[in-house]
Formats: C-alpha cells, structure tokens, sequence
C-alpha cells in the first residue's frame, strides 16, 4: 500500500507540471446543441482530444438501421486531430463515446467535402442501443473545499480522469471567501451556472484522458453546514446501505478519542468494505479539506456529526492536487478489490 501511495503521489506531481499547458489552452470551435443538423459552430470550451473521441449526445444521430452517426465540423477541434495528427484516413477505427452514454473502440471515420474546402468527419458509432445506454456512474463522491482556482484548473482534469460522481465545491474556515467568487463558479450557488462550460470542458479534457465517458456533476455550495445538512443528514438509515463518509486529515498523532484522531484510509475502507454483503455496491464519500486540513477542532466534529470518519494519508500536510489524487487512487483500488471479492489487507 505505501508503494501504491508513492506511486500515485509521484504521477500527480508529474500531471501537476503538465495540465496547466491543457487547461488554458485557447477556446476552440465546437458544435453548438441544437434541433438542427450539426453543420454549423460556434464558440464553446475547448475539448481537448487524448484517448477517445468524446461526443455530446445532441452531437448524434440514429440513422437508419439503428447505426450511430455523429457529423463534426472540418474546424472541430476533434475532427482536426483525426486528420492533422492522427491522420485517420476513410475507413480507419478510432475510440469514440458519447458523454455520459456508452463508448467504442470501433469507431469508423469518413470525410466529407465541405463547401470551405476542408473535409468535415463523420463518424459511424455502430448500433445505437446499446451506445445510447447510460453509462455507470463512479463509486466515489468527492467533497472539496475550494482549492486556489488556478489549482482547481489544474485539478479539475485529474479528478475527470480518476473517476468521480459527483464534486462538490464547498467553503471553509481556511478557504479565502474570493476563491468561491472565480469567474469559474461566480453563476449561481447550486451550481455553476452559465461557466459551467469550463467546468465541464476541463473534466470533460480527464474523462476523454482515461478512455471514459461518465462526466462528474459539479455542485458549488458556499457553506460547509449547509452542504453536511442538504446532502448529508446524521440520520443516515440503513447502516448496510449508506455510503462510507471520510473526512480526509494529516495525521496529527493525537491520542484515541481525541476529535483530532485519524485511522489510516487503507485500513477503514478495508473495514467498510471488506466483509460481505457491505462490499458490493457500496459507495464513499471523501470530505478534503484545505492543503492545512480542516479547522480543528470545529469542522473535524461538524463532520463527525454527519457520519464523517477522520481518516489520514500520514502526517505529511500535502498539496490540495497530490492529496485529492492519492486519495482517489487508494479508494478506487480498495473499492476494485471489494468488488472482485479479493482479501483486502
């Protein structure tokens, strides 16, 4: 496990120098969702093509014979990597998805002569059924406390392509009150209004990354308390199907019963999930916390009251960016190991 850990902390300080060259590219040209055929652009955020071929589902089209086709524009930024860098001829099979729905590793490209000159790419998904599906959603939930947001940039791809349902982006003691007003989340409380767009197209930038096609939902809540209350109530139900909540802390080294003490997290999710029947399906919910952790000993015991655990990496006080993607990475790989039914130790 301490070798797992290395190795995750090690690949996000290398992402960390990297991301930010992908996260401000410029604004490309991608389809606009509408009722009419996609034959026309307009400015919207980037996506920014690695490992699939991502596509909106209003991008698509059943056609006859249930096959799948999406129509991309010869300045799509997509469309213009299958053919400047990948120089994907007619015929060739690429991977291809559509966002939140299913995903192909067989894909076929043809280009179509447009009226500019440059050939526009369509591609042939395959069946639509089956494509058409809604994909599964990750396992894990991941509540931040919102980080600096040039950092939350940089973050936002890795979170995308480790694989999170839903992200709340939360105050706290220790948060600057101006982080929550970036002009990334300054549309709405609930949410992230009319940016959600960049948002998205940086998540979007991971999913694509990792070959998936499930996008994590973005809620922006300004209170700690009102966020636990919402979303969290103490009266959690039945014991067997309630999500494990962590609250993710340095480890202090404070002694047992303190507020301030915090189990190793490989150890209390192979507790959680290691025994039958708590191990399938069951879901977590990491609470992080600001790069000097949580107020103590306030939000530690505001998050206990919620059903919040305390569970530490160690003693080391990390970057928001190294902390949330070891995290991630040692519950994706216990949550994995429950799953196959393997001893977990």
């Amino acid at each position: 496990m301490r070798h797992l850990l290395q190795v995750a902390q090690a690949a996000t300080f290398a992402a960390a120098y990297r991301m930010p060259q992908l996260a401000f590219e410029p604004l490309g040209c991608q389809l606009a969702a509408s009722s009419a055929p996609a034959r026309s652009c307009r400015r919207l955020p980037r996506v920014v093509l690695l490992n699939r071929v991502l596509l909106e589902p209003e991008e698509c089209e059943v056609e006859p014979g249930e096959r799948l086709v999406a129509r991309l524009d010869a300045e799509d930024p997509r469309a213009t990597h299958l053919r400047d860098v990948l120089r994907a001829s007619d015929g060739k099979r690429v991977r291809a998805g559509v966002v939140d729905h299913g995903a192909t590793d067989n894909a076929e490209v043809s280009w179509l002569q447009g009226d500019g000159g440059r050939p526009s790419l369509q591609l042939d998904l395959g069946r639509a059924p089956p494509l058409l599906a809604a994909a599964p959603r990750a396992r894990v939930d991941l509540i931040l406390a919102m980080p600096r947001p040039l950092q939350l940039a940089r973050l936002l791809p890795m979170i995308g392509s480790l694989g999170v349902s839903t992200l709340w982006l939360t105050a706290a003691a220790k948060v600057e009150k101006s982080y929550l007003s970036s002009h990334m989340l300054r549309d709405g409380a609930r949410g992230v209004g009319k940016n959600k767009g960049k948002v998205r197209s940086a998540l979007l930038e991971g999913v694509a990354q990792a070959g998936g096609t499930s996008v994590p939902h973005v809620v922006v809540c300004r209170s700690l308390p009102s966020l636990l209350r919402d979303e969290f109530p103490a009266e959690r139900g039945d014991a067997a199907e309630a999500a494990v909540r962590l609250a993710c802390h340095p480890d202090r080294a404070a002694p047992p019963g303190s507020p301030l003490a915090v189990s190793p997290l490989s150890g209390c999710l192979d507790s959680r999930l290691g025994a039958p029947p708590l191990g399938a399906g069951r879901r977590v919910v990491l609470a992080v916390g600001p790069e000097g952790g949580w107020e103590e000993p306030s939000e530690l015991e505001l998050l206990a009251r919620h059903g919040f655990e305390p569970v530490s990496l160690g003693p080391a006080t990390l970057r928001t960016d190294v902390a949330v993607c070891s995290l991630l990475a040692v519950t994706h790989e216990r949550l994995l190991a429950a799953a196959r039914g393997e001893a977990v130790s």
